[in-house]
């Protein structure tokens, strides 16, 4: 008899934990359907985009409440803490948007100063040198 493989869930990783946080990982929370691929694949993309326009931080990308939590239709939602022990911030919902498709995903340049703020109101050290590369490559 030939067994069964079975999917396995991926193992929930509790960021608070000792041991395991890290004040300078920051979670970043999505909910997005997957209906179309599209949806996973810019959930990806914001994440490896926060971690080029910061580099010295860690992201980790919790989707979908590590798969406690049935998405909703069409729902492409950013929430983001600063790290783990900390509160979540609404960045983006792309819910009540579209059709088309493509206006339920966010421009990342227009969360990044919401992100600055939330990065600031905690660590002001971390963020004050990427304002200033930001600034030295929009001149």
């Amino acid at each position: 008899m030939s067994k069964k493989k079975t999917k396995r869930k991926p193992k929930e990783i509790d960021y608070t934990a000792e041991g395991v946080f890290d004040k300078n990982r920051s979670i970043v929370y999505v909910e997005h359907t997957y209906e179309c691929a599209i949806f996973v694949a810019k959930a990806d993309e914001f994440v490896q985009y926060l971690q080029k326009v910061f580099p010295d931080r860690q992201f980790v990308l919790v989707r979908n409440g590590q798969g406690k939590i049935q998405p909703r239709p069409g729902s492409f939602e950013i929430e983001f803490s600063q790290h783990a022990k900390t509160s979540r911030h609404t960045l983006w919902s792309g819910i009540d948007k579209g059709p088309p498709r493509r206006e339920k995903f966010p421009n990342f340049d227009d969360l990044l100063p919401e992100v600055q703020k939330i990065l600031k109101k905690f660590y002001p050290d971390v963020i004050t040198n990427v304002e200033d590369e930001l600034n030295e490559d929009n001149n």
